[in-house]
């Protein structure tokens, strides 16, 4: 057995991968190339400290021993067994993978367990079609998964469980139907089908955690579903920590993971930022990610606070790829000589995002559309290098100096009173298109100086900057891609006005091949108007901006901000592709700025690569502080940094960011 005597056990590891073995029956000779040793001495100089392994993949089959489940059909020997022995003597942690959702033996063996649409056909890839079947939470599945955790959590010496695919769509099986008919609840309705898929799952959360709680009580385990759900406080119960999915050429990008992260602060959770060495996505063989992003991606990691797990997967043969811990080997090393500043860190926040997806979870993994409102705020912020939490309505206000409204947050009674005392007590917001309003969206429930009146009759306008503006941005009308909605001035100040259009853009009447030129008078409806320390856009702009990414909006948005928010507690002049953190590491009793700098170039379909990391110099960077710092230096470098103090203001200059600097202050 092995030992846990460094500080790093006393949260969850840095160097992780999660090795995925979604192997097929109809691939040969099943780990008859593994070799422990070789495996395990391949992670070890790779700085790897923690491997997910696996013992159940979505083909259904499990790579060990089992009465439960059902052994792959070409393996002689328990590959799990072997693994996890190989990796404790290294002092290797071997957390274990469940497929849940998709299983696709158990798919076979018993159709009657999966998740049914609407229209009566299986949930899950055609007759003739390569992929998944998803199995309904619901049936009796869920009593084979338990057995098959309880025999496993018995068995083996593992250190924790990465449950996979946890989510329960809209199904409409016989046990599903029959469940809301009983409940009193219409299955034509989408609401009460939403809220029957919660219930399966909390009752699946409630029957692993039990399950585990009888073996091994406070055994590690998270359940995956591709992202968390913001808003579900009542799930975090079920969770040791966090894994935040978010594989930036898998169709996250390189903002998702941010958001996520300043989430996860929020709530208390310890999180894994989980990235891939893979060019694109999951279960790629042969497709290696450029080294310099891959550890890019790992510093993004450590920036935000978390711990770096890389997606890798095994060849059916069970013989490790010396390429692909090479180029993981690399991002470690450079992880392992930082840590120490990482751990048991906290962001210092003076601004925080409310979440749209907080108010909108769903109990299925597709895309939140609300998302895409986070999405625009959250590149907003990093673009112009403001410290931000993202928030939900359960979280304390108090710490904050501006709370962002995006878009379509709609204030209930409840949400109303607890925003009302955050602006009463000094606090400012911000909000656009119809946050603000009541539950029947028919009126603003805070005081922004003006009445609601609908939404606009225009699909598309114009802004004009007006005192939002400054010497970069137009001050001609703007295009907004968005419809408004109409604020009638009673009390405020008009920030920036309207420019309607000629007519919106119909079959009947265009103009020129895109939107309708704009007209020579403002609208009576502005276009943001001011009251006190509440400033209101007409326009959704956040959701905007994650569509069309206009760096004009972006720069009038961050303009309103600097009026509710003028003197930042960090400042940092970097070009926008640049990101910068602020952390406290209480234990150490310093703080540490992180800065990184790269531009990912957009390749291919829907892949964004980084090839070319370019220095930038010289970047000035103001910090206010409770006191005079003793020492500011460069990690892990140590190089001391010349600063000057005034004020209770810390000033000093980077002299050069390759990627990722560390600016520590004790």
């Amino acid at each position: 057995m092995h030992t846990k005597n460094n500080y790093i056990d006393n949260e969850i590891r840095f160097r992780q991968v999660h090795l995925d073995f979604h192997t097929s029956e109809y691939c040969p000779a099943v780990g008859d190339d593994f070799n422990p040793d070789e495996f395990a001495d391949t992670l070890a100089l790779a700085h790897v400290n923690s491997v997910t392994c696996f013992a159940r993949c979505h083909h259904g089959w499990s790579y060990h021993e089992t009465s439960v489940g059902k052994k792959h059909p070409n393996l002689k020997h328990d590959l799990l067994a072997e693994m996890i022995q190989a990796c404790h003597t290294r002092n290797i942690n071997v957390p274990v993978y469940i497929t849940v959702g998709w299983d696709e033996f158990s798919a076979r063996e018993h159709p009657e367990w999966r998740e049914i649409r609407k229209d009566g056909t299986p949930n899950g890839a055609s007759p003739l079609e390569a992929g998944w079947h998803k199995l309904c939470l619901n049936t009796p599945y869920l009593d084979y998964l338990a057995r098959y955790t309880e025999e496993l959590v018995r068995t083996y010496d593992l250190d924790g469980l990465f449950m996979d695919i946890v989510w329960q769509e809209h199904c409409y099986c016989t046990r599903c139907v029959e469940e809301i008919k009983k409940q009193g609840l219409n299955p034509e309705n989408p609401k009460d089908m939403e809220a029957l898929s919660w219930q399966v799952l909390k009752k699946y959360f409630r029957r692993i955690k039990e399950t585990v709680d009888s073996i091994k009580p406070g055994l590690r385990i998270f359940h995956n579903k591709g992202n968390v759900d913001k808003g579900r406080r009542d799930l975090l119960e079920y969770f040791s920590h966090w894994e935040l999915e978010s594989l930036p050429t898998g169709g996250w990008g390189y903002d998702h993971f941010p958001g996520t992260a300043r989430y996860s602060h929020v709530v208390g959770m310890d999180f894994l930022g989980m990235t891939g060495k893979f060019h694109t996505s999951w279960g790629e063989f042969g497709g290696y990610k450029n080294p310099k992003a891959l550890t890019y991606e790992c510093d993004l990691i450590i920036a935000m606070g978390g711990k770096c797990s890389i997606g890798d997967q095994l060849h059916p043969t069970g013989k490790i790829d010396p390429d692909t811990y090479r180029l993981i080997g690399e991002a470690y090393a450079d992880i392992e000589a930082k840590e120490q500043w990482c751990f048991g860190v906290k962001p210092v926040s003076e601004v925080a995002l409310f979440s749209a997806e907080s108010e909108f979870p769903k109990a299925f993994n597709y895309s939140n559309p609300k998302a895409e409102i986070d999405a625009g705020a959250v590149r907003m912020l990093l673009e112009r290098h403001v410290m931000f939490d993202v928030i939900d309505r359960h979280s304390d206000f108090s710490p904050y100096k501006v709370i962002i409204l995006p878009d379509e947050i709609i204030l209930d009674e409840k949400l109303r009173d607890k925003i009302k005392q955050f602006i009463e007590l000094g606090g400012s917001v911000l909000s656009s298109g119809k946050s603000s309003l009541n539950p029947e969206s028919n009126a603003f429930v805070i005081d922004i100086g003006a009445d609601y009146e609908g939404e606009s009759e225009w699909e598309q306008d114009y802004l004009v900057a007006d005192k939002l503006g400054d010497e970069n941005i137009p001050q001609s009308p703007m295009i907004m891609y968005s419809r408004a909605v109409n604020i009638k001035p009673v009390d405020c100040t008009i920030l920036s006005t309207i420019r309607p259009p000629y007519f919106n853009r119909t079959w009947e009447h265009f103009c020129s091949h895109r939107n309708t030129p704009y007209t020579t008078e403002d609208s009576p409806y502005p276009a943001v108007v001011q009251k006190g320390n509440v400033i209101h856009f007409a326009h959704p702009v956040f959701s905007a901006y994650r569509s069309q990414g206009q760096q004009y909006l972006r720069d009038v948005v961050m303009n309103a901000l600097d009026r509710l928010y003028p003197v930042k507690r960090v400042t940092v002049d970097m070009p926008s592709g640049g990101r910068m953190t602020f952390m406290h590491q209480g234990s150490k009793n310093r703080y540490i700025l992180h800065l990184l700098y790269t531009v990912p170039s957009h390749r291919g379909e829907n892949i964004d690569v980084i090839e070319d990391v370019v220095p930038i110099y010289n970047i000035p960077c103001k910090i206010r502080l409770e006191k005079q710092p003793e020492t500011v230096y460069l990690a892990p470098s140590m190089e001391d940094l010349d600063y000057n103090w005034s004020d209770g203001t810390l000033y000093f200059v980077v002299p050069e960011l390759y990627r990722h600097a560390m600016v520590v202050i004790e």
